[in-house]
């Protein structure tokens, strides 16, 4: 294990300096480097939900996926925070300005724990009338993911960071160390017999380990003093982290709102299948995140259409590549998750494998169009977000007419994200 440790750290260390160059050729490096890093993450994710649905009860497990869900959407703040650190690290760092990074990390760091405190409590407040709203089982598990997302708030700053310095490496190892350390405490919670809150607290005690490990390489990154530059625009940057915020929430809910509202929704066995098939075929839209990673930094300060046109076209590849295998063999993928495959979690996992693909372009676009600074654009997705919001929860859907609407609102905002894309690419070229 140590060995394995030293070489972690080896290669880290070996992606540590950070690249200027935007050229095609480093951006399908960095981009393969982070599909095979994340691909390994992702697979110890997967063992995550190997062990939870296969050692909890149907209708503990639907709860850990549906407070994941929930997770996920109170995750919008922290994944807006590592964009816009990692827009403004590229930035700056491009420009050889280290004191003023540095300085938005650690008052970013401070800002967190100022906000993120009440915010945490006035969550554990509101978690009783959402317990009946949601029909959760244990106020324990709200209790819990509120913790998980508190610590998570942290972690998007420093991987910002990595992120906007190119340190690709360290920011694979921070992945690594979640991976595995969630699957060591869930481990440890799983034989006292706690159920989903014992899983969602080894949720939150592994983004403790990966805010641990992201720290390491910034800890003394150049020995300067973190001060602001004269001409920093903090008011700008706030303006931009609220736009960003919006936009994101938007696309989010988008996303996971049939995860959230499903035990709402579904029962029996409709609600345990739909929980089961989900989770694996959504591994369709998580799979350009890394290209994303790779590609984000380089937008900020380059307008070569190569740097979107290669991430959209190797997410296509890949999302395709993925649903394709998913329809081909389900079983395979439901039975080493869930040791099971019945009859309606297959038919469940091909129809939705399909129905992500376009969120998984999305996934592309929008942090295109922030890198490029046209937030307001995508401000114009929080209608689609209602309506669809509105839509799930105004009437009762089956397993299948979920999931159709699912594909509906996907490909909606991919459309309008792509006109969106478009209109700033031409813009671009005016100029």
């Amino acid at each position: 294990m140590r060995s394995l440790f030293s070489s972690c750290i080896r290669f880290a260390r070996s992606r540590m300096a950070p690249d200027r160059e935007d050229s095609s050729s480093q951006l399908t490096w960095d981009s393969a480097l982070m599909l095979l890093g994340n691909g390994f993450i992702s697979f110890l994710f997967l063992l995550f939900h190997v062990l939870s649905g296969r050692l909890l009860d149907g209708e503990s497990y639907a709860e850990v996926v549906a407070m994941i869900g929930l997770l996920n959407v109170l995750n919008v703040p922290a994944g807006v925070i590592q964009l816009t650190i990692s827009r403004y690290v590229a930035e700056l760092g491009w420009k050889d300005d280290n004191r003023t990074w540095l300085w938005i990390v650690v008052n970013g760091m401070r800002t967190v724990t100022r906000w993120g405190l009440p915010a945490l409590l006035l969550w554990g407040l509101l978690s009783f009338p959402l317990q009946q709203q949601m029909d959760v089982q244990s106020i324990t598990s709200l209790w819990m993911c509120g913790l998980a997302a508190f610590v998570f708030l942290y972690t998007p700053i420093l991987g910002g960071a990595l992120q906007g310095r190119h340190l690709f490496g360290w920011f694979i190892l921070s992945g690594l160390g979640v991976g595995l350390s969630r699957l060591l405490f869930a481990g440890t919670v799983l034989p006292l017999k706690q159920g989903a809150p014992g899983m969602l607290f080894a949720v939150a005690a592994s983004f403790a380990v990966g805010l641990v490990i992201s720290w390491l390489p910034l800890r003394s990154s150049g020995n300067k003093e973190a001060l602001p530059s004269p001409d920093l625009d903090v008011a700008e940057i706030r303006r931009y982290f609220l736009g960003v915020l919006l936009g994101q929430g938007a696309l989010y809910l988008l996303i996971h709102a049939d995860l959230i509202f499903m035990p709402r929704l579904l029962e029996g066995e409709a609600l345990d299948a739909y929980s089961k098939a989900a989770t694996v075929a959504r591994i369709v839209f998580f799979l350009p995140l890394p290209i994303m990673i790779a590609m984000f930094p380089r937008a900020v300060v380059s307008q070569k259409p190569s740097i979107l046109l290669i991430p959209v076209l190797g997410t296509l590849v890949a999302a395709l590549g993925a649903a394709l295998v998913m329809n081909v063999i389900p079983e395979l993928f439901m039975g080493l998750i869930y040791g099971e495959a019945t009859e309606l979690q297959v038919k469940l996992v091909r129809v939705y494998a399909w129905a992500a693909i376009p969120f998984a372009l999305n996934s592309i676009l929008s942090p295109y169009l922030w890198a490029r600074r046209e937030v307001g654009l995508t401000l114009l997705l929080l209608p689609v977000t209602a309506l669809y919001v509105a839509l799930l929860w105004m009437r009762s859907w089956t397993a299948e007419e979920l999931i159709r609407l699912v594909f509906l609102a996907g490909l909606v905002s991919f459309a309008l994200l792509l006109c969106f894309t478009w209109r700033s690419l031409a813009s671009s070229k005016q100029s």
